[in-house]
C-alpha cells in the first residue's frame, strides 16, 4: 500500500488540475467571445492544445514552481496545506487545533480509507468504476480492431511519403486514421464518380492528418478509461472535438482556395448520408462525425457563414495565452500538492494539537 499511495496522490492531483484547466478554458472562451478572435478557431485550437499539454506536464510544472519558490523565497509556503497551517499559527483561522488538523488531513484520511479496503461502500464504488473503465477499454480496443479491418480490406489508391490514400466499399464517409507506422485516409469508393466531392473530402482529411488531429484523438481515447468519471475530461474533449472540426474547415477553405459555399454544400450532402450509421466512432477523425452529425454540422455551417474571411493567427496573443495557461496550471498544481516533509509550522501545529489533547484529558480527569 505504501508504494500505491504516491501513485494515487499523483492521480488525484491530475484530476484536480484537469478541473482547474476546464474552468480556465471556459473563462478564456468567454473572454475570447468578446474579441476579434471569436471566429478564429485555428488559433483557439492551438491554445487549447497548449492547455492540454500543460495538464500533462502539470507534475513537472509543480516541481518547477516549488523549486523556484524555494530558491527565490526560502521558507515560503507553496502548497495550500502549508499556507493554511501558517495562517492558523498567525491566528487568522479561529477553530480548535484538533478540528483544524482533522480538516487539514481530510484527503489523507480518504486515501487511507480507499487503500485499506475496510469500507464496503467505498470498495463497491471502486469495483463499479473499475468495471466501467474495463468496459470502455474493451470498447476502444474493439473499435480499433474494426477500423484496422476496414483499412486492411481497403484498396491502396495513392501513396505519399507519410500518408496512404485508400478506397473502400464498406464506408460511406471518409475518415483519417493512423497505424503504428503510417497514416491513412480512407475514402468511399463512390467518391470517384464525383470529383468535386472527392476534392473536398480529401482536402479535409489531409488537413486532419497535417494537424495531427488523429494523434490527439488517440490520446483522448487512451486516457478515457482513467478519467471518464471526471466531468472536466468530457468538457475538454467536447471543446477539443468542436474546435478541431471548425479549425479544419477554416484551414481547408483558406489554404486550399475552396469556395466556402461549395464546401458547405458538400458537408450538407454528407450529413444526409451519415444518419444512424453504425461505423466505429473512435481512434479516427471523419468529415462528419457519426450520431452527432446534425448538431456538429450546424455549428460548422454557422461558423463558415459568420466568418467569411478569417484573420491570420496572432503570435503575440497565442504566446501570451499559452504562457498564462502554463503559469496558472503550474501554480495550481504546486498549490494542491501533498507535502511529505514536516516543516517547522507543521511541527508547531502538532505541538499545539498535543497540548490541546493533553488539556482535554486533564480536564476529563
Amino acid at each position: 500500500m505504501t508504494a500505491v499511495k504516491p501513485v494515487l496522490d499523483v492521480f488525484l492531483d491530475l484530476n484536480v488540475v484537469l478541473v482547474l484547466s476546464a474552468l480556465i478554458w471556459l473563462c478564456a472562451r468567454m473572454a475570447v467571445a468578446r474579441t476579434r478572435l471569436r471566429h478564429d478557431y485555428m488559433t483557439q485550437l492551438r491554445v487549447l492544445k497548449v492547455l492540454c499539454v500543460c495538464v500533462m506536464l502539470s507534475p513537472v510544472l509543480a516541481l518547477g514552481v516549488t523549486a523556484a519558490a524555494g530558491f527565490f523565497w526560502p521558507g515560503q509556503a507553496v502548497s495550500i496545506g502549508d499556507i493554511a497551517v501558517a495562517a492558523y499559527l498567525r491566528g487568522e483561522i479561529a477553530m480548535p487545533a484538533t478540528q483544524f488538523e482533522a480538516l487539514l488531513n481530510t484527503r489523507e484520511r480518504w486515501v487511507d480509507t480507499v487503500l485499506s479496503g475496510q469500507s464496503a461502500l467505498v470498495t463497491a464504488a471502486l469495483v463499479l468504476l473499475a468495471l466501467a473503465a474495463l468496459r470502455m477499454l474493451v470498447r476502444t480496443v474493439r473499435d480499433a480492431l474494426a477500423i484496422r479491418d476496414t483499412v486492411v480490406s481497403s484498396f491502396l489508391w495513392r501513396r505519399s511519403a507519410n500518408v496512404d490514400i485508400r478506397l473502400s466499399d464498406r464506408i460511406t464517409v471518409p475518415f483519417a486514421v493512423r497505424g503504428a507506422r503510417r497514416r491513412h485516409v480512407v475514402l468511399p469508393s463512390h467518391l470517384l464518380d464525383t470529383p468535386r466531392e472527392l476534392r473536398f473530402a480529401l482536402a479535409h482529411e489531409l488537413q486532419h492528418v497535417r494537424a495531427r488531429d488523429v494523434e490527439w484523438e488517440i490520446a483522448f481515447e487512451a486516457v478515457r478509461p482513467l478519467l471518464f468519471w471526471n466531468p472536466a475530461y468530457w468538457v475538454l474533449k467536447y471543446q477539443f472535438s468542436r474546435l478541431r472540426e471548425l479549425a479544419c474547415d477554416q484551414s481547408v477553405v483558406t489554404r486550399r482556395g475552396i469556395d466556402a459555399r461549395d464546401y458547405t454544400d458538400c458537408l450538407l450532402s454528407y450529413c444526409a448520408r451519415t444518419v444512424a450509421q453504425g461505423r466505429p466512432r473512435v481512434l479516427n477523425v471523419a468529415l462528419v462525425s457519426g450520431g452527432k452529425a446534425k448538431r456538429v454540422l450546424k455549428q460548422r455551417v454557422i461558423a463558415l457563414a459568420d466568418a467569411p474571411s478569417f484573420s491570420a493567427p496572432l503570435p503575440a496573443m497565442f504566446l501570451g495565452s499559452a504562457l498564462l495557461f502554463a503559469v496558472l496550471l503550474a501554480l495550481g498544481a504546486a498549490t494542491i500538492r501533498q507535502t511529505q516533509d514536516w516543516s517547522h509550522d507543521r511541527l508547531m501545529l502538532s505541538t499545539v494539537v498535543n497540548l490541546e489533547r493533553l488539556e482535554a484529558r486533564n480536564q476529563g480527569n
